[in-house]
């Protein structure tokens, strides 16, 4: 999941203030997590993300170069619809976030779309948004995982357009399952972009909580760009 999770929507408003400077932040402690003897139904949670179409508002709070920030936004999640990639009919899902940042007092608004493809099977196959992004043939989303497992889903190159005579890099989305409660587990998919040098360029993490079912609740979003972190938490 990355683009497909919408991970692209901290990325998006990474670069919006990245040419600005930096207001809040906030927590309570969280329960002792228990470890769920539970087997989840992964797949079935990337095809119910996949046809999600709620809106979900989300609260923004971050820092850059150790100035805070702060804001709001909502993303909205169409239907699913036929659609072309690569040459080939997928099924696509058109997913916007449209945000308010305050930084140094001042509102900046954000609004950004991003298209996610997928095949018959939903096997994620790529995605749009300003970068171009091809999924390679070996996609490893397990039907089933346990609390503790984790893995590598896929890896993609990024191009800037669907033309892709510019290479920009490749990305790998990997996952992990951590422990939240008796019924229900924790899942974070972890992107890690690179450029065509290997440096790391963006590490996007979206947080879901995941009942063995394969119901997801989307809880948060973070992004570590350089000297910025953003975090989306819905």
């Amino acid at each position: 999941m990355k683009n497909y999770l919408l991970i692209v929507c901290t990325a998006c408003l990474t670069a919006l203030i990245a040419a600005c400077g930096g207001g809040g932040s906030g927590g309570t402690p969280a329960p002792v997590p228990v470890t769920s003897t539970d087997i989840f139904q992964v797949k079935t949670a990337f095809v119910n993300y996949f046809n999600d179409s709620r809106s979900l508002p989300f609260t923004i709070s971050g820092t850059i170069s150790g100035v805070s920030v702060s804001g709001s936004g909502t993303l909205t999640q169409s239907g699913v619809t036929a659609g072309s990639f690569e040459g080939l009919p997928v099924l696509q899902k058109v997913s916007t976030v449209t945000a308010t940042v305050l930084v140094n007092g001042t509102p900046l608004t954000t609004a950004e779309s991003t298209t996610s493809y997928a095949d018959s099977n939903y096997v994620p196959k790529g995605s749009s948004n300003g970068e171009y992004r091809v999924i390679g043939n070996a996609v490893n989303i397990p039907d089933t995982a346990l609390v503790n497992d984790t893995g590598v889903w896929y890896t993609e190159d990024i191009y800037s357009a669907s033309d892709k005579v510019s290479f920009l890099g490749t990305s790998v989305t990997s996952f992990v399952m951590m422990p939240d409660t008796a019924s229900t587990a924790i899942l974070k998919i972890i992107q890690t972009d690179r450029d065509t040098s290997g440096n790391v360029t963006l590490i996007a993490t979206i947080t879901f909580r995941m009942t063995p079912a394969g119901e997801l609740t989307r809880l948060a979003e973070t992004g570590l760009d350089g000297d910025m972190t953003l975090t989306l938490t819905y």
